[in-house]
């Protein structure tokens, strides 16, 4: 695979002192101090990763980043941009076209370890089993028709009534964002779909209307799961990762994270319904041998684990990256290329503790070293979640 990275800036000494960043590197750098000039290296270079600054004359790095994504879906693309320019950077996050931001002045270090751990995610990405798979699987671009729909809307910065007009199409959908808009959670009493966007934000809705299509999408036939229970056990990682914040790390989700409990299992859900006669033996040997882990049963019957095709097909998706870090490493939160490792060891113990307090047959292990990571206890977890 290759490695390389496209860097744009319209303050060209900016460029220099990221080009002798790298200059020891084994990462191929271009640069450009515009977004034209950058659509022109694209065009004719195969790049992997596009790091962009927000505020650039003539083509923001917003509209940069979002013809990018339209003409070179698989590139990844973030954002290395000033405290100042919050607002578009959220703005970007909202409708895809960037899957995470660094904030500029950089530590050089840190810069280096982050792109590295993005071109490690890549790598799964790439994995050719993973790619035929997720290529392979029937009718799964209708099950985001409603979803596909909201993405546009949020892409031409439409009006809350016309976005809050598509979601009251579909019932389920729309009672799915009214009962989370007035959860104990967000603790917001109102019947209205636009109000409930509102005090939602963009990000989250996408998440919620992605979420409600997949479920209503699968069909599970596999003991003991059920779309029942994975709904359950959806909202109660969530329910679960919100404590786990407020009460161990003393702080809110973070908005691009507010959903991630509703999405890191999709790539199970997918896994059920596309494969239920492999996973009946993966449930099989499971219950045969404790000691084995989900992911290394489903990689030996089906070729690629729940939380890389989850991860792969949220990315694809255009889903905030912390959300796609925590599908593809619910398993594996030790894993080298973990980027919000705080989100990621969060989900971990959310996941592990909801399906013990829904289905302990299904719970498999908990990484011991997570909950040193975020200084908790098994002890803490067990009183703060009842299990």
């Amino acid at each position: 695979m290759g490695k390389q990275i496209l860097f744009v800036d319209d303050e060209k000494s900016i460029l220099k002192a990221l080009e002798r960043l790298f200059f020891d590197t084994d990462y191929e750098i271009f640069t450009a101090d515009s977004g034209e000039e950058g659509l022109r290296i694209l065009a004719a270079n195969p790049i992997d990763v596009v790091v962009s600054d927000m505020r650039m004359p003539e083509m923001d790095g917003h509209q940069f980043l979002t013809k990018v994504k339209t003409l070179y879906p698989g590139t990844t693309r973030l954002i290395l941009s000033g405290y100042a320019e919050e607002k578009e950077i959220f703005r970007s996050l909202i409708n895809g076209s960037s899957n995470l931001y660094l904030f500029k002045p950089w530590d050089g270090d840190d810069l280096k370890k982050k792109l590295a751990q993005i071109f490690d995610s890549r790598q799964i990405f790439c994995n050719r089993a993973l790619l035929d798979l997720a290529n392979g699987l029937d009718n799964l671009s209708l099950i985001t028709g409603i979803y596909n729909l909201v993405s546009k809307l949020i892409d031409q910065e439409a009006e809350i009534t016309a976005i809050a007009k598509v979601i009251e199409t579909d019932p389920s959908v729309t009672a799915a964002v009214l009962r989370i808009v007035n959860s104990a959670f967000y603790n917001i009493k109102t019947g209205s779909v636009s109000q409930a966007i509102t005090f939602l934000g963009l990000p989250i809705l996408k998440s919620i209307v992605l979420s409600c299509s997949l479920f209503k999408f699968a069909v599970i036939k596999v003991p003991p799961f059920s779309i029942a229970l994975l709904t359950r056990h959806a909202s109660t990682t969530n329910l679960f990762m919100a404590q786990i914040y407020s009460t161990f790390l003393k702080k809110h989700v973070p908005d691009t994270l507010a959903t991630a409990g509703l999405l890191h299992n999709m790539g199970l859900l997918l896994n059920l319904h596309y494969f239920p006669e492999q996973y009946n033996k993966i449930i099989h040997e499971c219950t045969a041998n404790p000691g084995k882990q989900l992911p290394e049963l489903e990689r030996e019957y089906i070729g690629v684990s729940h939380s890389e095709l989850g991860g792969y097909l949220l990315n694809w998706w255009s889903i905030p990256y912390p959300i796609v870090e925590c599908a593809l490493f619910h398993h594996d939160p030790q894993h080298k290329a973990i980027i919000d490792t705080e989100a990621v060891a969060a989900i971990h113990i959310a996941n592990y503790y909801a399906w013990k307090a829904l289905s302990p047959q299904v719970a498999r292990s908990l990484d011991l070293e997570t909950l040193s990571r975020l200084d908790i206890t098994q002890q803490d977890c067990d009183q703060l979640l009842r299990v």
